[in-house]
């Protein structure tokens, strides 16, 4: 019950209310992360929860999209907490920024995000196996977006405009080819029913998950 009330608040204030966009509202909410599930090695997703001081919505949730987790790990010798994020290794990552963020009258928010892939450019290497890795975490990235996104505002509510930077050669690797993308028109934008992001969807996260 109190998860919808706190879903319930959020919608309230980033969408009956466009004007606090650019006002300071903290509350819970969920975000997606992608992580590797230890026996089956399957490639999934994970709902995950921090407090977000919200400005603008999905560019606050980015924060923990991209960042380490603190994932309890029991064992008999001990508990630990470990980082389960694949768009984190705990020492270097994905850099963002938003280039805008635009409301419409009809509902519909639209956001503009730069990745930089070079922090995992230089942690894979060159080689064909270090390309595919942060090739592969590139289409995870898409994914969590979109699916963070659709958490905040619903589907059919959101376009993303995602552009790339410092992606590696797709020669020679195995699946579908991640373009450098844009950060507007006449770029288009991923959604929820984008062919694009349900092909990344479709190959990077196990039918299992």
């Amino acid at each position: 019950m109190k998860q919808w009330v706190s879903r319930l608040l959020l919608i309230t204030l980033v969408s009956g209310f466009p004007g606090l966009l650019q006002a300071t509202v903290s509350e819970y909410a969920e975000f997606y992360i992608p992580y590797q599930r230890t026996q089956s090695e399957y490639v999934c997703l994970d709902r995950q929860i921090m407090q977000a001081e919200y400005g603008i919505p999905l560019a606050s949730m980015m924060t923990g999209i991209f960042s380490p987790t603190q994932t309890l790990h029991q064992s008999s010798g001990g508990n630990t907490r470990q980082n389960i994020n694949l768009l984190s290794s705990g020492t270097t990552g994905i850099d963002w920024q938003m280039n805008f963020d635009r409301y419409h009258p009809s509902g519909v928010y639209d956001y503009s995000f730069t990745l930089d892939m070079g922090g995992f450019n230089a942690l894979n290497g060159s080689s064909v196996a270090g390309r595919q890795k942060t090739k592969d975490l590139a289409k995870l990235a898409i994914i969590s977006i979109i699916k963070t996104a659709e958490l905040t505002h619903g589907t059919g509510k959101f376009r993303v405009w995602v552009r790339f930077n410092n992606l590696p050669s797709m020669s020679g690797l195995s699946g579908v080819p991640v373009l450098a993308g844009s950060t507007d028109w006449p770029g288009w934008p991923f959604t929820s029913s984008s062919s694009l992001y349900r092909t990344y969807l479709n190959e990077m996260i196990h039918a299992r998950c």
